[in-house]
């Protein structure tokens, strides 16, 4: 039999995979799932983004420019100045991709070669892993963020060193971190960019939840000092704007790493549809007041979920930014095993993200979204939780 490619064989199955049946004989029963298992939100997009609709013929019937529409790099640009990443001077600085993962995934493939291995501050984004198979390279894990809750002067530099290889050409962080919330704070940051330099090393920063900061601010590394030349930063409209369906995402980096990675993009999907940039093109340029009203709305979310998960004595720490709590149920477990867990949450209806999805060691965590719905179906969904806990004790 001829064999697959070892990229496809070595990329994970979807973490709901093992979960699928029970799915949907939950739904074949009519019954309605909460989902709090998946980084999405329920809000409208701004009112812009929903009625653009300029010159429609013509953007089904011509291809558009592989870097992205040029009136959409700029917005990007000044969207990302005026929120400090002094890099993205100019449309030149930004690349949109077909969502966040393929530009992020043409950047990778421009910066590194087949064999090179990429430091992943955990728990990390569950897609990133697989995204660094198929482009050739390998994940070394480092535990990072989820030290930093506990011990906020945690040796970074040295977990770092403790886990570089000969193979190593870069460091992955996430901030605001999915799927734990934690925002690295600037001492943190420089850390990590004084190792990257010491041992001229490229950093990927996935920045997708930058615009949901609760606590502190948000810094990119991009912005300290010999950072611009060796980072790229990613972004996402889908959770910046609501904007998921339309599949647009972007990095920023210095032009050489963009053109680069146009020049890969031009292999793939060679454009993202220009239809999707003209509504993403609106949303970044009338949009300040819908994202000011969804960082209330998530930050009351957040606040709200948080007293819910006290209520029932489960021990988590506050995102700092993000959608997500991550929670730690070893205790509550009583040694079954998480599968046992998911499989009671869905015949409750509700739905939770596996924590070993995140990495090792987060076998008995689970991640839990407090913006894919209203918060009164995510209180709903805390309770039903809840009751699959005490059904354990």
């Amino acid at each position: 039999m001829l064999r697959l490619s070892a990229a496809a064989t070595g990329v994970r199955e979807s973490i709901f995979a093992a979960l699928h049946g029970r799915i949907e004989a939950f739904r074949a029963h009519g019954g309605a799932l909460i989902p709090l298992q998946i980084g999405d939100t329920y809000l409208k997009p701004p009112p812009a983004a929903l009625a653009t609709n300029r010159d429609g013929h013509r953007e089904l019937t011509v291809y558009g420019r592989p870097a992205g529409l040029p009136e959409l790099r700029e917005a990007i640009a000044a969207f990302r100045r005026a929120r400090g990443l002094t890099v993205a001077e100019s449309a030149a600085n930004v690349h949109v991709g077909c969502g966040c993962t393929h530009a992020l995934f043409c950047a990778v493939r421009a910066i590194l070669d087949p064999g090179a291995d990429v430091l992943v501050a955990t728990p990390y984004w569950p897609l990133f892993p697989g995204l660094l198979t198929t482009a050739g390279g390998h994940a070394v894990e480092v535990p990072i963020s989820s030290k930093l809750y506990a011990q906020p002067d945690y040796d970074i530099v040295a977990a770092l060193e403790a886990a570089r290889t000969n193979a190593t050409r870069a460091v992955y962080l996430i901030s605001p971190n999915n799927p734990d919330g934690m925002v690295y704070g600037r001492e943190q940051l420089e850390a990590v960019a004084s190792f990257a330099k010491r041992h001229d090393l490229w950093v990927l920063s996935d920045e997708v939840y930058a615009d949901f900061v609760y606590t502190g601010e948000h810094t990119s590394i991009a912005t300290l000092p010999g950072m611009a030349s060796r980072t790229v930063a990613s972004f996402s409209l889908s959770k910046s704007h609501a904007l998921a369906g339309a599949r647009i995402g972007y990095v920023v980096a210095s032009e050489r790493v963009i053109d680069a990675t146009r020049r890969i993009s031009n292999h793939t999907v060679y454009n993202v549809p220009v239809a999707m940039q003209r509504v993403a093109h609106a949303a970044m340029t009338t949009g300040d007041d819908w994202l000011q009203q969804a960082h209330g709305t998530y930050l009351r979310a957040r606040d709200a979920t948080s007293v819910a998960l006290q209520a029932m004595q489960l021990s988590h720490d506050l995102p700092r930014g993000g959608s997500f709590f991550f929670i730690d149920l070893s205790a509550r477990l009583a040694g079954r095993p998480m599968q046992d867990l998911l499989e009671r949450c869905i015949d409750e209806g509700v739905l939770l993200a596996p924590g070993g999805a995140f990495g090792a060691g987060f076998d008995e965590h689970v991640r839990l979204c407090f913006t894919g719905v209203p918060i009164d179906e995510v209180l709903e969904g805390v309770r039903r939780l809840s009751r699959v806990l005490e059904s354990f004790e």
